[in-house]
């Protein structure tokens, strides 16, 4: 009776190793995902790889083609307008305060000078703006102090191919910054065949060497 119990031990433990042998393939780890279900490991080049990028200091990126560098400080200034007509594009204008005789010589100096001024603002625009003719002059409603301007009410009018859109008071927002950079918030522009409304940006070109 003994062999007999030691035999059909043997023979139930046989069977029992390959079972378990078979099972332990395809079963994970208490606490760990089996290795079918892992995301795969990010590798130099993939796709889930992050970069990052930035563009020149003052701006966002490359300046738009319609602009370029002059001989003295410009302003790169981009339109973003819409409503009765679309004004949409770029262009540049020589960097000058109402009150100056010559231009200044650098973008920081041409940024004080605005913020020192008694009109500080945006230079008069008269240029093509996309495919529309534009003239347009805004500025602060107040004096500069030599600090940057944010958020401060602004007046001022633009001109496309021959109607002239003029800001609502107290709609216009004006920020000026020390590096010559600006821009205008214009909620509501008012003209004969309708309103504008939109923006202004303009950033700082110092002068080619």
């Amino acid at each position: 009776m003994r062999i007999r119990a030691l035999l059909l031990a043997g023979f139930e433990l046989g069977l029992l190793v390959p079972i378990l042998a078979a099972c332990s393939g395809t079963t994970a780890p208490t606490g760990n995902p089996a290795l079918s279900t892992r995301p795969p490991t990010p590798t130099t080049g993939s796709a889930t790889a992050s970069t990052t990028s930035s563009g020149p200091s003052q701006g966002n990126g490359p300046l738009p083609a319609a602009c370029a560098a002059q001989s003295v400080p410009a302003l790169c200034v981009t339109f973003n307008l819409t409503g009765a007509t679309t004004v949409t594009g770029s262009n540049w204008v020589y960097a000058e305060i109402p009150d100056a005789n010559l231009p200044d010589s650098t973008c920081p100096e041409y940024g004080a000078s605005t913020l020192e001024s008694d009109e500080p603002g945006l230079p008069k625009v008269t240029k093509v703006i996309g495919s529309q003719s534009v003239e347009a002059t805004f500025g602060a409603d107040k004096a500069g102090d030599g600090a940057g301007l944010t958020g401060a009410a602004a007046g001022g009018s633009i001109v496309v191919d021959d109607v002239t859109y003029e800001a609502e008071d107290g709609t216009a927002k004006i920020d000026l910054n020390r590096d010559g950079s600006g821009k205008l918030v214009l909620p509501r522009l008012v003209g004969g065949s309708g309103s504008l409304s939109g923006s202004i940006s303009w950033r700082c070109i110092d002068p080619k060497e």
